[in-house]
């Protein structure tokens, strides 16, 4: 029997954490710039002062906590941008006379999903601590 093994890579791993705070970083990084040559995009995503402000604080946030080493800030992140955009996401869902231009779906889709990304990352990390305690 030939067996055929994997080759051996020299990439390191990288952790669900810091590939969160990347991806949401330009995610939102992305949506700001576009913000500021476009109040709407294809009616889909509306474009407020405040959007674009919270798009870059999120965006830039997470490319410069992507590029520390240390996991703790990660964990940090995923953590706050995952309570802060899931009840983003929530709030423009069921609560949209809260906002000044009617919320709509995409907006709300996105936060919601990328807020609940947020919280695989610290997920793993407790499901395998605990599951290494209890056995």
């Amino acid at each position: 029997m030939n067996e055929s093994t994997a080759p051996i890579t020299s990439a390191p791993l990288v952790s669900v954490e810091k590939t969160y705070a990347r991806t949401t970083g330009w995610i939102y990084l992305i949506i700001a710039v576009c913000s500021l040559f476009t109040d709407n995009l294809w009616h889909m995503l509306h474009f407020s002062t405040s959007v674009t402000i919270a798009s870059f604080v999120f965006g830039l946030s997470g490319l410069t906590i992507a590029r520390t080493k240390n996991y703790t800030y990660h964990r940090y992140y995923n953590l706050i941008a995952g309570v802060s955009l899931t009840t983003w996401g929530l709030t423009g869902t069921f609560y949209p006379q809260w906002f000044t231009p009617a919320p709509l779906p995409l907006d709300n889709g996105l936060h919601m999903l990328t807020g609940i990304w947020g919280f695989y990352g610290i997920g793993s990390v407790f499901w395998s601590r605990f599951s290494r305690k209890s056995s």
